[in-house]
């Protein structure tokens, strides 16, 4: 146990006896281990200065599935262009999760909101520089033109008698989702930067584009396992193998790029039991072994015009599992980084 210099007394124990705070409070606050001002502290420099974000699950929950439903919704605006009909299996595939997607993605929010009100105020103005007024906006155009085209994949499909959006010329409807999509992928990884707190502001460079090629990686995987689900293997599968490899190698080398930017502010995230497990279920699960497993396809590649369908699977899971760490590690690294007063204080303005 660290000690106050000179005293031999343990931290906060010392400084609760000078009168500063009462010895009970103090052993209330070691006795948590908060963060509170009982840890480890010796001046007021070790008061947690920033108020870290209330988040849980939900947003963990958020942010993946998001990503993920940003990603399919990607895949399917680039596969509908194709004839191929493995590639029209990932439309209609891709499309119908990127509703449920963002259907859920919703429903987690308000979770975390507390009551629906909360979300519906947030509509009532638009803040072009806040990411989080953007974001509310992004998910309400991105849920709305996922939900139309659903529709009309339903009406293609036999599933519904009309298409009551039929109205609406597909040309108008080409710019909104592109944008929508773009910014669904993106706004949370700006969100999080746009903030005081260390370890974000530090990966303010890196994290936009982190969360980006993680949803691209996340989607290509689960309409991977929706394609292996719902039929049998078609070369879509390699494709989709192609651009979750590329994806996850590119987001592994800004992970590792923002570890060594982030110095010492980046402790939170990349150091101690999260780091391991940052390092293993992302870099280690989620990237490097699909990369094994897809690598005798994506060398030979007519070896593999039979995908096998239990590989398939488990290199998607292994993608799905290291994208969600990625998001868990990201949220409360960010909670124990404006936890910490020397972080915020160490790096620069």
């Amino acid at each position: 146990m660290e000690t106050t210099a000179g005293s031999g007394q343990p931290h906060g124990v010392a400084f609760g006896a000078s009168g500063n705070f009462s010895p009970d409070a103090v052993a209330a606050s070691l006795a948590r281990g908060d963060g509170g001002f009982g840890r480890a502290q010796e001046t007021y420099y070790d008061h947690p200065i920033l108020r870290k974000a209330h988040w849980r699950w939900e947003i963990v929950g958020y942010f993946f599935v998001g990503g993920a439903s940003a990603g399919s919704a990607a895949l399917a605006s680039f596969a509908s262009q194709s004839d191929d009909p493995g590639d029209r299996r990932l439309v209609r595939n891709a499309r119908y999760t990127a509703l449920i997607g963002s259907a859920l993605s919703g429903a987690l929010l308000v979770k975390d909101l507390g009551r629906p009100e909360r979300f519906l105020n947030m509509l009532r103005i638009v803040k072009l520089k806040s990411p989080m007024s953007v974001g509310v906006y992004a998910l309400s155009s991105f849920s709305t033109v996922a939900g139309i085209e659903a529709v009309r994949q339903a009406r293609a499909d036999g599933v519904v008698p009309v298409d009551p959006f039929g109205w609406i010329p597909p040309a108008l409807i080409a710019p909104v989702k592109a944008i929508s999509t773009a910014l669904m992928a993106s706004y949370t990884g700006v969100l999080i930067s746009a903030t005081a707190i260390p370890v974000w502001y530090r990966g303010r460079r890196h994290i936009p584009a982190i969360f980006v090629l993680s949803g691209v990686a996340a989607g290509a995987a689960l309409q991977n396992v929706l394609l292996a689900l719902t039929g049998p293997p078609t070369a879509t599968s390699r494709k989709l193998e192609i651009v979750e490899t590329v994806a996850a190698l590119a987001e592994a080398a800004l992970l590792l790029h923002y570890e060594r930017a982030a110095g010492e502010a980046g402790n939170a995230l990349f150091a101690g039991p999260r780091g391991s497990k940052l390092k293993t279920w992302t870099l280690g699960v989620g990237t490097a072994l699909p990369l094994l497993l897809s690598l005798p396809s994506l060398v030979r590649p007519g070896a593999h015009n039979k995908p096998h369908r239990v590989r398939t699977l488990l290199t998607a899971a292994c993608a799905l599992a290291g994208g969600y760490v990625l998001r868990e590690a990201m949220v409360y690294a960010g909670r124990d980084s404006a936890d910490d007063p020397r972080a915020y204080l160490r790096h620069p303005e």
